[in-house]
């Protein structure tokens, strides 16, 4: 309904503003110009009683339309407010055709439009709070604000941002903060590639109002309010080329980023709507957003909208208790689309006189009840064959409409998926499209994705193949990628369809056959991702599971999950927790599973049940630890147990007939009050390795670790304790393992500050008779020259170390010193020795290069990121070319190489008839050093095998001598850090 000029403007606003005189003052000289006007009084019996409230309603019903606006103006005149008339007049001046346009499209689209048509109240009464917070967040402020309404899909996220709209449009929001608001809605926009922000503004512009480029010269007085970026064709960019200027036209993707990033139009604010995918890929991209997040309907409001919906008292009582008996649909109403869903397919229901009954075990059989019960409303009287044919079409055109980000279409966009105008109109009438102007939409974006995915039970063998609509291969393959994607659900779906059960009811329900063969086509290419490692390393594990728990067949997704042998998973909520033991306990052929929990345990949520529920689901996942024969490696990263889930999880481990023999606890928070974990530990026989990077380790813990591993049947052989800060105190409790644990092969102490006093206890263990540990990982432990003393006398008597890593010390030259005479003692066992970012110079190099020469048990020499230059290197070529020398490889990397020393390097490269890796990474030489290295690394008697240097760095005319080089020598690889990787060290596993 059209508003009166006089309440566009709300002039309630204005009266608000006047003081008490003031306003005595305004009704009295209201009563006195009906006179003047010659109009009727209003009488001053109910004038002069009557508040600001009574005053606005009063002037709107005795001077209708423009004659209130033009008495206020007057009047405001008469008591002194000039500046009230002023800028009541700039705002009549700008603003009464665009409010007035804006106010009648939202109130078109609140009314005819919204999936969930609910009274006035009930909306306001269930939005409270969010409302609040949104005006309190803007209202507050000067500065631009970003605020984030965030939810799943059918939360009411877009909903919200209409009826924001549509407030600031009557005047009821904001009033005083923003002289614009813009609604966008980005998937609109997919068609659009080239634009300016004006003209993405001017679509709801009114021609008689101002320019547009007048309005956006007061930024700090607009608002923009964005939805729809999960259907946004083009990914937003953070590296994108930004612009700051709003009149340039540019592409799309770019505008937008602009305006996120506050690169564009930075004074404005901003309102964005985001769903789980549009968090991941925008949320990024913000500055100091306020997020808002929306739950959904409580019990009571639940109740309350059952009501609204059917009206009648005894029809919503009925449909409410007969929901609310089922627990987990009871639970998925809060969500406002799926208590919209649930309403649907029971009136239905009980205008065709039948039993309420729905199948709700998941999302899929959820939307294939809405579908089955809307669709048989509303084509009874048609023949099946026409009734296929129509729901071929509809699907088609959801299907493509997903695949090419399209979600407005036209007629065109009809007829070419064969469908009519007329069947336009009745998918409209049955609620699963929606028509504005000549254009349409599917009600809710979900019933676009479920529509879609039946397009794969309805094609026929003969089809002929939509060239926009991807196979079930690309379906099923964008649907289990990480990250999620506009594609995601749809796949969910797909998988849900194709289950036995509700095909089976889809088809009873439409009265024609489907395809048989959807799931079996499934299966076929999961198994052939898992047979190829790119398509392996991109499947996203979470994804997947939500694909398999979505068809409930236990048979099938124990035959997907027998295809993989290594999955990773992330669960961050319990439904994740729910779908993972569903699909984990049936991973027969696992042997590594890498596990990641984030606020699962402990449980803050004071419910018991729910914690009880929890524990349910753990222990069935823990289960498949003991049920699994192949099952070797667990690898649990950044996840907190309380007492209760730890217990579930020794329990699993300690059992008999777990195999497992990796157990990784990285960043763990809790072992416990009885060091459960430790015993689950020494109980099971096939445990080798034990690592707990990251995990803080009080003095006690270590103490229980250290009796563990002194126990005769305790069988670790890899024990991993980086990052838990480990103070010197501990090393005695540790050297006392190395004295007595025959089985114990390595030990990695890195960034724990062990410091030399640690040191000291550690190499005392070093050199018992009994110690058999073989590799020593000490990266980051705060040693220096001090400590050497002790580890060289180690090392001369240790008859068993193999690997000492010592790298990033502060060891210097001196140090070396120590440790070249004790790599000289003939009973001296090692063979690697890293020694990277030691602050060593070239000082150390000749004592080093001695070593090589006299040390035929040395093969492998770490120097990298230390200051040892041309010098340096000039020493270790010499011993390099001696016939002594067995060094196979040799890391130089970031050492401050140059030409000079090139034919140096040459000339060891051809003598040395050991050395098969040299890794001079992030050394950039200049081309007469390449054209030496070159025709040393093709001479036949060269017999190094890998090169490590990144090509990219260097001149043109080097990469070409670099690339025809490994042509010529098909043996060699060069390559940019070919054979560390920098996160296997630092967490102290040798890769």
């Amino acid at each position: 309904m059209a508003e009166s000029f006089f309440s566009d403007f709300g002039l309630l606003w204005y009266l608000k503003e006047l003081r008490k005189e003031e306003f005595w003052k305004f009704k009295e000289l209201l009563k006195q110009a009906a006179l003047k006007l010659e109009q009727k009084p209003i009488p001053w019996t109910e004038l002069k009683k009557a508040s600001k409230e009574d005053v606005a309603k009063l002037l709107d019903t005795h001077y209708p339309g423009k004659r209130a606006w033009e008495v206020t103006l007057d009047l405001f005149l008469q008591i002194g407010r000039e500046d009230l008339r002023t800028k009541a007049q700039e705002e009549m001046r700008k603003l009464n055709p665009y409010r007035k346009q804006i106010k009648e499209k939202f109130q078109l689209i609140w009314e005819k439009e919204t999936c969930l048509q609910v009274p006035e109240h009930f909306y306001k009464e269930s939005m409270k709070h969010e409302c609040t917070v949104l005006n309190k967040a803007y209202a507050a402020a000067a500065a631009p604000v970003t605020v984030v309404v965030e939810g799943p899909d059918g939360i009411g996220k877009t909903t919200l941002l209409r009826k924001v709209m549509l407030d600031w449009a009557e005047g009821n929001l904001w009033k005083d903060r923003f002289t614009f608001v813009f609604f966008l809605t980005v998937y609109e926009m997919n068609s659009v590639t080239e634009t300016s922000l004006p003209e993405l503004l001017s679509r709801d512009w009114p021609e008689s109002s101002e320019k547009m480029e007048d309005i956006l010269s007061q930024p700090e007085r607009i608002l923009l309010i964005m939805d729809g970026f999960e259907q946004l064709r083009l990914d937003l960019d953070q590296e994108a080329d930004l612009c700051g200027d709003w009149r340039q036209r540019l592409p799309l993707p770019v505008i937008l980023s602009s305006l996120l990033q506050r690169k564009m139009l930075p004074e404005c604010s901003l309102l964005l709507a985001l769903g789980q995918v549009g968090m991941r890929k925008n949320y990024f991209l913000l500055q100091r957003p306020k997020l808002i997040k929306l739950s959904g309907f409580t019990e009571p409001e639940r109740k309350m909208y059952f009501s609204c919906f059917f009206g009648e008292k005894s029809k919503a009582s009925k449909v409410f208790n007969f929901v609310r008996e089922i627990g987990p649909l009871f639970i998925l109403c809060h969500n406002p689309f799926i208590c919209w869903l649930v309403c649907t397919c029971m009136k239905y229901r009980l205008e065709r006189g039948e039993d309420l009954e729905i199948n709700s075990q998941n999302t899929t059989s959820l939307h294939a009840s809405f579908i089955t019960n809307v669709f048989k409303a509303g084509s009874q009287s048609s023949p099946p064959k026409l009734n296929r044919a129509r729901l071929k079409n509809l699907s088609a055109l959801a299907a493509e409409g997903l695949w090419t980000h399209t979600f407005v279409f036209c007629r065109e966009d009809l007829r070419r998926n064969g469908l009519s105008e007329s069947e336009g109109w009745m998918w409209v009438g049955m609620n699963l499209l929606r028509r504005s102007g000549d254009r349409f939409t599917f009600s809710h974006v979900c019933i676009q994705e479920f529509c879609a995915a039946m397009f794969y039970l309805l094609r026929g063998p003969k089809d002929s193949p939509n060239p926009a609509v991807g196979s079930v291969t690309q379906l099923v393959r964008a649907s289990v990628a990480r990250p999620q994607n506009v594609l995601t659900q749809m796949g969910v779906f797909v998988f849900g369809v194709s289950s036995e059960e509700i095909a089976g009811m889809l088809e009873a329900s439409f009265g024609f056959p489907l395809s048989k063969d959807l799931q079996q086509e499934i299966a076929q290419c999961l198994r052939g991702f898992s047979q190829r490692e790119a398509d392996r390393e991109a499947i996203g594990f979470q994804e997947l599971f939500s694909c398999l728990f979505e068809t409930q067949e236990e048979a099938f997704v124990t035959r997907v999950m027998s295809f993989f042998e290594e999955v990773y998973v992330y669960i961050a909520n319990i439904e994740h927790l729910v779908i993972a033991s569903f699909c984990v306990k049936r991973s027969h052929n696992l042997t590594t599973l890498r596990l990641c929990m984030e606020n699962i345990f402990p449980d803050d949520s004071g419910c018991a049940s729910e914690h009880n529920e929890k524990l349910m689901y753990w222990r069935e996942l823990c289960s498949m630890f003991s049920n699994n024969k192949n099952f070797q490696v667990l690898d649990v990263e950044n996840t907190s147990f309380d007492d209760a889930s730890l217990a579930v999880l020794c329990k699993a481990l300690a059992r008999p007939v777990c195999k497992l023999q990796k157990l990784m606890l990285t960043f763990m928070s809790n072992f416990g009050q009885d060091s459960g974990l430790f015993r689950a530990v020494l109980h099971n026989p096939h445990l080798k390795m034990l690592s707990l990077y990251g995990t803080s380790l009080c003095h006690s813990e270590v103490k229980y670790l250290c009796e563990t591993l002194k126990h005769p049947v305790c069988k670790i052989q890899e024990l991993i304790l980086g990052k838990c800060d480990l103070s010197h105190e501990a090393c005695e409790d540790i050297a006392s393992v190395l004295a007595c644990n025959t089985k114990l092969k390595l030990l990695s102490l890195v960034e724990n500050p062990l410091r030399d006093e640690g040191m000291l206890f550690l190499c005392e263990g070093l050199k018992h008779p009994n110690c058999a540990l073989e590799k020593l990982m000490l990266m980051y432990c705060c040693l220096t020259c001090v400590s050497c003393e002790a580890i060289s006398e180690g090392l001369a008597r240790s008859k068993s170390l193999s690997l000492l890593d010592l790298g990033s010390n502060h060891l210097e030259d001196s140090a070396v010193a120590l440790l070249c005479e004790a790599l000289k003692h003939p009973d001296c066992s090692i063979r690697e020795l890293w020694l990277m970012a030691c602050f060593l110079t070239s000082d150390s190099c000749k004592d080093i290069a001695d070593t090589l020469i006299c040390n035929e048990k040395l093969k492998i020499l770490k120097l990298g990121h230390n200051e040892i230059g041309d010098a340096g290197v000039r020493q270790l070529c010499e011993a390099l070319k001696h016939p002594n020398c067995k060094l196979e490889c040799l890391g130089l990397q970031t050492c401050r190489i140059t030409h000079a020393c090139c034919e140096d390097l040459a000339a060891a490269l051809i003598a040395s008839k050991t050395l098969r890796s040299l890794n001079l990474d992030w050394i950039t030489l200049d081309p007469e050093g390449v054209v030496l290295l070159c025709e040393a690394l093709s001479h036949p008697d060269c017999a190094l095998q890998m090169l490590g240097l990144q090509k990219s760095a260097f001149d043109e005319e080097s990469q070409k001598m670099l690339t025809a080089l490994e042509e010529k020598c098909p043996h060699l690889s060069i390559a940019h850090e070919p054979w560390v990787d920098e996160e296997y060290r630092i967490r102290g596993v040798i890769p």
